[in-house]
């Protein structure tokens, strides 16, 4: 299979590291540099890294919260306005014209029993994870995974209903809905399992989350071991520099409140925090 190459870009591309103290550039800028760069079908790879910025922007959307738009996302809200309108174009993902059909369509909506945001990562998920490129396919399975792990270890700590918040239903959600193990029964098929929890249980939130960054990081690093000047190797240097400059925007007390938002809405038990109501529904 012919692949493309970018010896002289990624020649060029500065170090960074999980806790830089500065990254010498934003995030959006880097995105119009691989625009201008790759080659129209490796930046269609990289359009889906940037996709769960579009998620927030379309519920945002749908909430009529304009002032929220995210610009590291492609589409703007007037890309919305006519795509869920007489005039649609076509030009959005298959898996958002779903979901707006179900979120408007009253009927199909009484059978959907998780929030509207768990619901839209969820159709992302089996979008994404229909690449053929191996590392975005391996990325997007760790990532899910590792995220339905973390939110069946709270559900288990805060006596919840694990089913109504796990993203997909595969062979691992159903393991940490049936299982008792401390590790779910998962640590055979998906060793780093054993580190998530370690992370999960510590008592320091900001110490939690840059650990389990740094899973994250190691496994983007894991899985491009042997490859150089690929498309490979840029996609995992976009997803470093993104969960670097998580870090540069988020402070101790931005941290507490954000977990403390991830534990109010799992209390709830589907019944999401009114700050993220839409059209007066809970997602």
């Amino acid at each position: 299979m012919f692949r493309n190459y970018y010896h002289y870009f990624i020649a060029g591309l500065p170090d960074i590291f999980l806790d830089d103290t500065e990254v010498q550039f934003h995030l959006l800028d880097f995105k119009h540099e691989l625009e201008e760069h790759l080659r129209p079908e490796d930046y269609k790879l990289v359009e889906l890294l940037f996709l769960p910025y579009d998620n927030q922007n379309l519920l945002q959307f749908l909430d009529e919260d304009f002032d929220q738009f995210n610009k590291l996302g492609k589409y703007t809200f007037q890309d919305f306005e006519v795509e869920f309108s007489d005039e649609r174009e076509g030009m959005l993902p298959s898996y958002m014209y779903d979901f707006v059909e179900i979120f408007k369509d009253e009927e199909l909506s009484k059978n959907v029993y998780k929030s509207w945001e768990n619901l839209l990562t969820e159709m992302y998920y089996k979008y994404v994870l229909k690449t053929k490129n191996k590392f975005l396919k391996q990325w997007f399975e760790f990532n899910l995974n590792l995220n339905n792990i973390l939110i069946g270890l709270n559900c288990r700590q805060y006596d919840l209903d694990a089913e109504k918040n796990l993203i997909s239903d595969n062979e691992i959600t159903r393991s940490i809905i049936k299982s008792n193990a401390k590790d779910f029964g998962l640590s055979v098929d998906l060793p780093y399992v054993s580190d998530i929890i370690v992370q999960a249980e510590k008592e320091n939130l900001m110490a939690r989350e840059k650990g389990l960054d740094q899973i994250k990081w190691e496994k983007v690093e894991e899985i491009t071991l042997f490859d150089y000047f690929t498309i490979e190797v840029v996609l995992a240097y976009t997803i470093k520099l993104d969960l670097a400059y998580r870090w540069l925007e988020l402070d101790e007390e931005k941290g507490r409140e954000m977990f403390g938002k991830i534990i109010n809405y799992l209390k709830s038990s589907f019944e999401f925090p009114k700050e993220f109501a839409i059209n007066g529904k809970n997602k």
